[in-house]
């Protein structure tokens, strides 16, 4: 190489790499660097035409011809590797293998998504420094990315609170720790994590789900509680047989929740939506009744769960949907050859499939009732139409006292809740809807969060209220899979896997490369 040459293109280099270095420094272009990249260019194809026959004698040579072949190799190698990756990251898709299918959004989610017409913005407030900020970051952006898969509608932003405090003041966030909020449409809403040991939230599908329906809630429906006939206990949590769990679940779904008493005020409020009867210990009065009965002929929806073999005088309501109620308890029979066991809760396993509120239900549900009786198709009116929601299985026996463990006559299943629609009286002009319960236990604190008793009850109350997006399987909870080998059966897989199979292969490729070595040492 001429000197001439090897110093236009040192200078050459200087000016390129002082370019790079002042441009990495002020992150934008000065005019100033025009005088530093058009000589620095100039200098390498300067370069080029004086060095045109050493580069010409260079790429005749077969080991660079052979060296060019393998650059265009890595060359297209590395495209491919360059392209593979701009697709994953542009067109991103996990694939769910956990059991419960937990990094898929349940279908509650996708169809209140569904529904939403606009941008929904999520903001997760953190400050910088904090310890565990950035395990709640990191666990928090999993969660939304699984939203985001399913639909553009989602954006994501992070905020440090300390460099964007307008912002944090319009949202009213105060934990440093991570803090998330939904806003939509200008609505904003906090979502409700729960806290961990470390003083972190932990964010579930759940509870993002619930804040998205806060937010996107145009206008929020009432459902009321009946009270005065010893209902069962709507205000504390500590009560086992209360229902405070199920009335705020209810709230937790954008429902307002209120309470009624017909015998000091005899009229249902405009606004209901549904009425909850729940398991009613003293009877109504005959013009209670009669207002019940006015509502749904109006097209008003009811939920009545009973409870204990108490009808609380409203046998002439059921009678007039052509039902009646069963003064017996119904148990599963695990053992044919021992007496029923009546401290066993109840397991229901057999669910409508044309009822909206059940059809979602997989074979692996089930419902957990506590001492329920039973309810009986007896002659439903023809303008209106029954449909048996939930059954035990074959495998019960009904019993008449709770003192008594044995049974007569076949098991079989037994009816313990039954959907009502249609007009309440031949001449109604508006349809109603009903569905009776033969048990309150399920919706009790004890029981609410048993398997489906929780989806059974929520999609009651949404499909009665005609909050279609709203019924469906609640957010899958992760499950931890374990494998666990008998004893003898892992020693098998132990020796015969591990000693046997595994555990040789090292040294057999050991042994080939010494005997090789030993063959091929003085060639």
């Amino acid at each position: 190489m001429k000197i001439k040459s090897h110093l236009i293109l040192t200078i050459a280099f200087v000016l390129l790499i002082s370019l790079g270095g002042l441009y990495f420094a002020i992150q934008s272009w000065m005019p100033f660097m025009w005088f530093l990249l058009a000589p620095g260019v100039l200098g390498v194809f300067s370069w080029l035409f004086l060095e045109r026959r050493l580069l010409l004698d260079f790429l005749s040579l077969k080991t660079t011809q052979h060296g060019l072949n393998m650059g265009v190799v890595i060359l297209m190698t590395a495209t491919l590797l360059v392209f593979v990756n701009f697709l994953a990251v542009r067109y991103n898709k996990t694939i769910d293998l956990s059991m419960t299918g937990q990094y898929t959004l349940s279908e509650q989610s996708k169809k209140i998504i569904d529904q939403v017409q606009g941008q929904i913005q999520v903001y997760f407030f953190y400050k910088e420094g904090l310890d565990g900020v950035e395990i709640a970051k990191k666990s928090f952006s999993s969660l939304v990315k699984v939203y985001q898969e399913y639909s553009t509608k989602i954006n994501f932003e992070y905020v440090e609170m300390n460099s964007r405090p307008k912002l944090v003041a319009d949202f009213g966030a105060n934990k440093g720790s991570g803090e998330a909020f939904i806003e939509y449409n200008g609505q904003k809403n906090r979502i409700e994590g729960q806290f961990s040991g470390l003083g972190l939230q932990n964010f579930s599908e759940q509870q993002f789900t619930n804040a998205l329906i806060k937010t996107t809630r145009a206008k929020k429906k009432t459902v009321y509680f009946t009270q005065g006939h010893n209902e069962r206990n709507l205000e504390s949590e500590k009560d086992e047989t209360g229902i405070l769990l199920f009335k705020q679940m209810l709230e937790k779904n954008s429902l307002i929740v209120g309470a009624i008493n017909l015998i000091d005020k005899n009229e249902i409020p405009a606004d209901a939506s549904a009425i909850l009867i729940v398991d009613p210990q003293l009877n109504f009065q005959k013009f209670e009744i009669e207002t019940l009965e006015a509502y749904l002929t109006n097209g008003g929806s009811l939920v009545l769960a009973l409870d204990q073999k108490n009808t609380a005088g409203l046998d002439s309501l059921l009678s007039r949907m052509g039902l009646s109620h069963e003064k017996q308890y119904i148990f599963n029979i695990f053992n044919t050859m021992q007496p029923l066991n009546t401290q066993q809760p109840t397991v229901a396993v057999r669910y409508s499939q044309t009822s909206p509120i059940t059809k979602s239900f997989s074979t692996n549900s089930y419902s957990v009732f506590a001492r329920p009786n039973s309810l009986k198709i007896e002659s439903t009116p023809t303008y209106m139409k029954a449909d048996i929601l939930v059954q035990t299985p074959e495998s019960s026996a009904a019993i008449e006292n709770l003192d008594s463990t044995t049974y007569s006559g076949k098991p079989q299943a037994y009816d313990l809740a039954i959907e009502l629609t249609g007009q309440f009286t031949e001449s109604s002009a508006k349809k109603f809807s009903a569905v009776i319960f033969a048990d309150a236990d399920f919706l009790s604190n004890q029981f609410v969060f048993q398997n489906s008793n929780r989806d059974l009850a929520l999609n009651t109350v949404s499909s009665l209220i005609q909050e279609n997006d709203l019924v469906s399987l609640s957010a899958k909870e992760a499950m931890a899979t374990k494998m666990i080998l008998p004893i003898p059966e892992f020693n098998q897989f132990y020796k015969f896997v591990v000693v046997g199979l595994f555990l040789p292969i090292p040294f057999v490729f050991l042994l080939i490369s010494f005997v090789m070595w030993l063959r091929r040492r003085h060639a």
